[in-house]
């Protein structure tokens, strides 16, 4: 990622031309900037969730307290967080593999499993009885 800083508006919309022309890695930074957000939107969640005393229950904690898990956010989500960008460039088709790879992959998929009829009909007949 470019930017070091959660609140950097001006490296979003650079992402946002990026990826508008279609620079390479553009995807990657977009995604990553989602599982920050992501992160973010859990950390504060979990924030919320916590008993807080009246002592470090003032504007300027919780102000830090939310600056400080967007750092955290966009760290963790650089460094691979929970692997929500890896998950979403398989299922939106951005990872780096080859086409022999991906063409094996379709193949797979489209041939139909073994299916022992017998079997499946005493298995569901043992079903039947159980319930």
């Amino acid at each position: 990622m470019n930017s070091s800083s959660y609140f950097d508006f001006a490296s979003l919309s650079t992402l946002k031309h990026a990826d508008s022309v279609k620079q390479p890695g553009a995807s990657k930074e977009v995604l990553q900037k989602f599982e920050a957000l992501f992160i973010d939107q859990m950390l504060q969640a979990m924030r919320k969730a916590t008993v807080r005393s009246e002592l470090f229950d003032t504007q300027g904690m919780k102000m830090y307290e939310s600056m400080f898990d967007k750092e955290v956010a966009e760290e963790l989500a650089k460094s691979g967080g929970l692997g929500l960008t890896k998950v979403f460039e398989r299922q939106l088709g951005l990872e780096s593999k080859n086409q022999s790879e991906k063409k094996f992959t379709l193949e797979r998929s489209n041939r139909s499993l073994p299916f022992n009829k017998s079997k499946a009909v005493s298995l569901y007949n043992s079903q039947l009885v159980t319930d």
